[in-house]
């Protein structure tokens, strides 16, 4: 099966099967565009892979080479946000969002005040750290049957 992909200047957004992480690596400016193509294509790929929860760990929101935050981008990521919520299913997915600088964090942390689920999202600074934390996540939310 043929998942989607995006490869652009300012965007990258891929499923590796062999990790079962799904990241979305921004560069350069954070616009509402490209939120709005990030949002879709996520939609796409979780679609895909929705029987397959077993296979995924996690998701990457890769901000280190994002450089400023166009002032559109917090209304369009909370309409975003919510929209797909309200499609699928997304409260048994962990999401690491990767920053590299404070003015990252800083825009990060005020995305995550205003976007539900935030219990399942977590704010980190390596790549490393955002292993750790898939590995808690899914400790303390194991499925017993």
């Amino acid at each position: 099966m043929e998942l989607p992909r995006v490869d652009s200047e300012d965007l990258s957004i891929y499923f590796d099967t062999d990790t079962g992480l799904a990241w979305a690596v921004y560069r350069g400016g954070m616009t509402a565009s490209l939120i709005i193509k990030t949002y879709k294509t996520i939609a796409q790929l979780a679609s895909q892979i929705a029987d397959q929860q077993n296979a995924f760990l996690g998701g990457i929101f890769d901000f280190r080479a994002v450089t400023d935050f166009d002032k559109y981008s917090l209304s369009t990521v909370m309409r975003e946000s919510k929209r797909l919520n309200m499609k699928m299913d997304f409260s048994q997915l962990p999401v690491a969002l990767l920053v590299g600088s404070a003015l990252q964090e800083h825009m990060v942390r005020v995305t995550m005040k205003v976007t539900p689920q935030d219990y399942r999202k977590r704010i980190v600074h390596s790549e490393e750290e955002a292993l750790e934390f898939f590995k808690e996540w899914h400790a303390r939310h194991a499925k017993t049957d």
